[in-house]
């Protein structure tokens, strides 16, 4: 998909504010050259300055006519201001008609006290510029409310996506960079987008009524000024597509920062037990650095950009000085008309150094944009395309067929067969890399398998909505993961309906409820990031009663006591026991001595099934669990 097709899904939303834009940008330009036309009665009735002193084509608007300067001899340049000229008399006609029937409408008579000629200009140029300003009032906001609206639709579908992608995708992907392209890349967007999309317009259209204006003044010399239109083009072209390179480092450096902040701040007990908190900071400031330069690249290009392209222009108009000297000499131009054709050139100044800066900014709007859009362009290897109606429950089990897995070349499952009746327990042993945690992640589809089917009562999982997949599945982990919220928000998780009771009776059955009502505000009680305001076991405590509240009728045990003490491991199987009754359970458990009640335990290595029983009956065979047994209690 191009950039702008990928934009445009998000702009065509906004079509209402975009004709506002455009109805309100027209007003503008009308305005913004009915106050140049203005000018001449200005002059001309204010003043009391003659038609005849005027210059140019304020005389054109005050009724006086202006000759062609130079006569034709044929060539296509003369040609060209030949007929230029006579559209300039024409514009200067109609506007002069037109100022002549507004008076005569409103009657405009040296006789009306309240409606002088001398009063009615500058009131008259008062209301063009009122409406002038509130014309960009409006446009400024339109252009906003766009730009804020398209980026947070962005920052919105990019969070969705993100939330949406496999585990193996974001083991893939450092957070940092995920959170640097949901923040700082789409921050970057929404400042080109709402605040210099404005610009880019307002000052375009800024620039053609100045240059219409130079055409209507003096149309030889307007050609001239165009011939040096390459000079100040090129540069700004040149400045952008270096400033689109950098801006893409930069971007890619900011990532890197992120994550190594990420890092330092969710390891700050390693760092501090590890004594590595100088380590730490110098491979921030070592990042920091790389960004610095690349900004400090970036602000060479941005600083310098400006001064290069005004002495470009200031040689321009060295170069029409000499030029236009030499015409007023030679009598083919007055001074007057100069002054003026001059004026109205430096009103070009403030158009073309705001959109050479627009242009830099926009170059790095460019880059953000193409890392979110390569982003969000991505498959998701996990499709949620159901073709079954969701299951009420599990009546029959969970049944693993011929599974292949690999995490990139590293193959993981081989042929793996495996089936969970409804209502068994079934514990997972063995060594590291063996495979559990991928069996157990295949069902709710985290991941799916290269080859083999998981099946639920017969039904295929990819046949399931993920929704409705999910809706069957309770999980607790080695690594609780709560939010910084209520005790009473973390057990109910996004159930808002749920009645207090309720959430007391799951903590109660998952023996947290004594101490959650020792907390300050009770169930009220914020437990910060992660809850790490709570021990190990009163964190376990609170998934385990967030898993009961759930009552999911499949529930997943990934070393749920891996990391605690013997007072609470005790605590937290008592909560698993409750919480497993009636359920069809995976358990994984490098501790043994969990898993001896399992109706069946299930012993891998190498990602295949080498035994399976009961603990005495796979104590008795003398096999691989016996000597992982013995080995654990030896130790102890």
């Amino acid at each position: 998909m191009t950039l702008p097709a990928f934009f445009w899904r998000y702009l065509r939303g906004y079509a209402s504010w975009g004709a506002l834009c455009a109805v309100t940008l027209l007003i503008f330009a009308l305005s913004s050259a009915a106050m140049i036309a203005l000018l001449p009665p200005l002059f001309n009735e204010v003043l009391q300055v003659p038609s005849e002193e005027l210059p140019g084509a304020l005389a054109g608007v005050a009724g006086v006519g202006q000759p062609s300067d130079a006569s034709s001899d044929g060539t296509a340049l003369d040609g060209a201001i030949e007929g230029s000229d006579r559209f300039r008399e024409r514009v200067y006609a109609w506007f002069g008609r037109l100022y002549e029937g507004a008076q005569d409408l409103l009657g405009v008579d040296d006789d009306n006290v309240l409606l002088k000629p001398a009063l009615f200009a500058p009131v008259f140029f008062v209301l063009v510029f009122a409406l002038r300003s509130f014309a960009s009032f409006l446009s400024a906001y339109s252009f906003q409310r766009i730009g804020f609206g398209v980026t947070t639709d962005i920052r919105n579908d990019l969070y969705d996506f993100l939330l949406h992608q496999s585990i193996r995708f974001h083991s893939e992907n450092p957070s940092g960079e995920l959170m640097s392209r949901v923040i700082n890349d789409v921050s970057k967007l929404q400042n080109a987008v709402s605040n210099r999309l404005l610009d880019l317009f307002m000052q375009s259209v800024m620039l053609i009524v100045a240059l219409s204006a130079l055409f209507l003044i003096h149309a030889q010399l307007a050609f001239v000024c165009l011939i040096a239109t390459p000079l100040l083009i090129v540069p700004i072209i040149r400045f952008g597509r270096g400033m689109f390179k950098v801006s893409h480092r930069s971007q890619e450096r900011m990532a890197d920062l992120a994550a190594l902040l990420i890092e330092g701040i969710r390891g700050n007990r390693v760092v501090k037990a590890f004594g590595m908190e100088k380590f730490e900071s110098e491979r921030f400031r070592a990042a920091t650095d790389r960004h610095l330069r690349v900004n400090l690249r970036a602000q060479i290009l941005a600083s310098s950009s400006s001064p290069i392209i005004e002495t470009l222009a200031a040689l321009g108009a060295a170069a029409l000085l000499v030029y236009a000297g030499g015409m007023i000499r030679a009598g083919e131009l007055t001074s007057p008309l100069f002054m003026t054709f001059l004026t109205t050139l430096t009103m070009l100044y403030d158009p073309v150094r705001k959109l050479n800066k627009v242009n830099l900014i926009f170059q790095e709007a460019l880059a953000a944009g193409y890392r979110v859009r390569d982003m969000l362009v991505q498959e998701n290897e996990i499709r949620d395309e159901p073709t079954h109606e969701a299951l009420e429950g599990v009546k029959h089990g969970v049944r693993f067929e011929s599974i292949h897995f690999a995490y990139g070349t590293k193959q993981v499952l081989h042929d793996f067969d495996l089936e969970v009746k409804a209502g068994e327990v079934v514990a997972l042993v063995g060594p590291s890399g063996a495979g559990k945690s991928t069996v157990v992640n295949l069902l709710p589809r985290f991941f799916d398998p290269e080859a083999g089917t998981v099946r639920i009562d017969g039904v295929d999982v990819r046949t399931l909505a993920l929704a409705d997949l999910r809706r069957l599945i309770g999980l607790v982990t080695q690594e609780t993961t709560l939010f910084n919220d209520t005790v009473r928000n973390n057990i109910a998780y996004g159930r808002t309906e749920l009645s207090l009771e309720r959430v007391r009776e799951a903590a109660a059955a998952a023996y947290a409820d004594e101490f959650i009502m020792e907390l300050e505000n009770g169930y009220d009680t914020n437990i910060g990031e992660s809850g790490h305001s709570l021990s190990g076991g009163q964190r376990q405590r609170l998934a385990i009663a967030r898993a009961l509240l759930k009552n999911a009728p499949i529930l997943i045990l990934d070393e749920a006591t891996s990391n605690l003490d013997t007072e609470s491991e005790l605590l937290v199987q008592r909560a698993i026991g409750n919480l497993m009754e009636g359920r069809t359970s995976l358990v994984i458990a490098h501790r043994l001595s969990t898993v001896t009640r399992a109706d069946r335990i299930v012993v891998m290595e190498a990602g295949k099934i080498t035994e399976q029983g009961t603990h005495d009956e796979l104590m008795s065979r003398g096999g691989v669990y016996k000597r992982l047994y013995d080995l654990q209690f030896k130790a102890s």
